[in-house]
């Protein structure tokens, strides 16, 4: 079992370094783009398979059903989002593709349906279609910029069910039974069967289940304090650490946790724009940064001055804050809008992603090492909070 907590910056240290020759990997890219989305899908996949696994198995806790639902869905989203883009690059004309990726995003019914139009394979039943179709439809409805599952409730769709339960075991069967069905498609190579034993046309096809009750279910808990960030927090980052020790060490798995820890970084230093504290980030700053993904000059910059006023108040070596703000820069250098570990290519199917070969291990304590920082400036800020909320409790 790793511990996370004991990992932390340093000078000097950068996400390439190397401690162990027998831990190194390297970015094995196919060169054929199609294969290469299928199988970052079937990393995301399998994560998401492991991460539900672990939420039923262990319905009473509570805080596995609250926070690692979410995170879960995602995994699951973006694999199949990754699947009908490998699947679309099949048919489409490379000279072409950039005008189809850039046109439909993310959205997963137009880049699926397109597929469907122009492939002459149909290997998916009518029934099956038909139920695809419905299924994605409503997830492009309540998902259009495939946020819902990354950010707040507050901030999008299911901010109107705040309080009530999601159904964890029937929503993931809904979604699982998408992915299965339309992985039908993919060349033999891949196995397209392989994950359509439990397929059941008799399950709605929903996005969305909801519960009665909150035992062994998922909780819309909308917190007042922190706009929501808390469990999104968590829930990222921990599911990180946990498939660290599930997952094969492979550069497929290595994105996966990869894009997971930096979500996770870019929730904390979202909440930090939110700080409650005397000093902290303007309205106008907030308002325009909220919703950015650009980790260093947008969300790092906007909280900087915030949490360096606050650590020398409080005595703390402001070294570790300029130390942060090499490794800051050097993750957004990397992955600036948050795509990077998500995707192969950018839209014209160029491979983006700049690491060569790197220490697997090493390389996710490094990014660890930031989320530590980052969190425990957040847990900073929070603890200033209370202390002035009770100095002016005193005084006033």
């Amino acid at each position: 079992m790793i511990e996370p907590d004991k990992y932390w910056i340093a000078v000097g240290h950068k996400i390439d370094d190397i401690s162990n020759a027998q831990d190194v990997i390297t970015f094995d890219w196919s060169g054929n783009r199609s294969d290469d989305y299928i199988k970052l899908s079937e990393s995301f996949y399998n994560a998401s398979q492991v991460i539900i696994t672990e939420i039923i198995d262990n319905y009473r806790d509570n805080a596995k059903c609250d926070q690692w639902f979410f995170p879960a869905l995602y995994l699951y989203r973006q694999a199949i989002e990754l699947l009908c883009k490998g699947l679309l690059i099949t048919v489409v004309p490379r000279k072409d593709i950039t005008a189809k990726f850039t046109a439909y995003k993310h959205n997963i019914i137009d880049l699926f349906s397109e597929y469907w139009n122009l492939s002459s394979n149909k290997p998916i039943s009518n029934d099956e279609l038909s139920w695809v179709c419905s299924y994605l439809t409503e997830l492009e409805t309540i998902d259009r910029e495939s946020n819902l599952f990354r950010y707040p409730i507050k901030d999008g769709y299911l901010n109107q069910y705040k309080d009530d339960f999601l159904d964890i075991v029937d929503m993931a069967n809904s979604i699982d039974q998408c992915y299965s069905i339309i992985y039908k498609c993919v060349d033999v190579k891949h196995i397209p069967l392989k994950y359509s034993d439990d397929i059941d046309l008799s399950l709605k096809p929903k996005v969305l289940f909801f519960a009665s009750h909150g035992f062994g279910n998922c909780m819309l808990y909308t917190s007042p304090w922190d706009e929501g960030y808390y469990p999104h927090i968590q829930g990222y980052s921990n599911i990180a650490f946990f498939l660290l020790e599930k997952l094969d060490k492979n550069h497929w798995s290595f994105l996966t946790i990869a894009f997971l820890i930096r979500h996770a970084i870019e929730l904390a230093l979202k909440c930090m724009l939110l700080s409650r504290t005397e000093t902290n980030v303007s309205e106008k700053v907030q308002r325009s940064k909220r919703r950015s993904h650009i980790l260093y000059k947008d969300l790092w910059k906007s909280v900087k001055d915030m949490i360096e006023y606050y650590a020398k108040s409080m005595g703390y070596d402001l070294n570790v804050v300029y130390c942060a703000d090499t490794y800051l820069s050097e993750l957004s250098a990397l992955d600036k809008q948050g795509d990077k570990f998500r995707y192969p290519t950018n839209y014209g199917l160029e491979y983006h992603l700049q690491l060569k070969r790197i220490d697997y291990y090493q390389a996710i304590y490094w990014l660890i090492g930031i989320f530590n920082f980052v969190n425990g400036c957040s847990d900073m800020l929070d603890a200033a909070y209370e202390y002035e909320c009770d100095m002016r409790s005193q005084y006033l």
